[in-house]
């Protein structure tokens, strides 16, 4: 019996802590910031090159990539394009973000259309080559109808973002 007491009593005494403990409580919240460190780098600008047109065309035109160069075009206003070479950048990804399919679920570019003496540059694409190498290009270049681009030099810039 002596023993059923003493248990009871340790009982009690543990039951009374808990008590005191649940009245004498406070709440904290915890925050933390995690940062990816990617290492975007840029090895290597992109340049279009040179868009050779017909001024004399009013069809309009535009280009399509295909492979690694300019594959067709339609309409008779874009004659060439000549001397490209697509841009280039490194990070330090998860290999998940190396998967074509996946390549978009981990980074974009802003803006995704430029406007070069009226012609177009849309529809990026981001292609992943080897390593931590990525490729960044426009697949459609072109004009509208009854327009005649502007010749001359032109450039931009454009952001490639990393977001995970």
């Amino acid at each position: 019996m002596k023993k059923y007491i003493l248990m009871l009593g340790v009982a009690a005494v543990y039951i009374g802590s808990y008590c005191a403990y649940a009245g004498n409580s406070a709440t904290m919240t915890v925050t933390a910031t995690i940062a990816h460190d990617v290492s975007l780098t840029v090895t290597r600008d992109y340049n279009v090159g040179t868009i050779t047109i017909d001024p004399s065309n009013t069809e309009g035109g535009s280009c399509v990539t295909k492979g690694s160069g300019y594959g067709y075009c339609l309409g008779d206003g874009i004659i060439s394009i000549t001397g490209t070479q697509w841009g280039r950048f490194t990070a330090n990804v998860a290999d998940s973000c190396k998967d074509p399919a996946d390549v978009y679920d981990c980074f974009n570019a802003t803006p995704t259309s430029l406007n070069f003496g009226g012609i177009t540059l849309g529809n990026y694409n981001l292609y992943y080559v080897s390593g931590n190498t990525f490729e960044f290009w426009y697949d459609s270049i072109g004009y509208d109808e009854n327009t005649v681009p502007t010749s001359g030099d032109y450039s931009s810039v454009i952001t490639i973002n990393y977001y995970l």
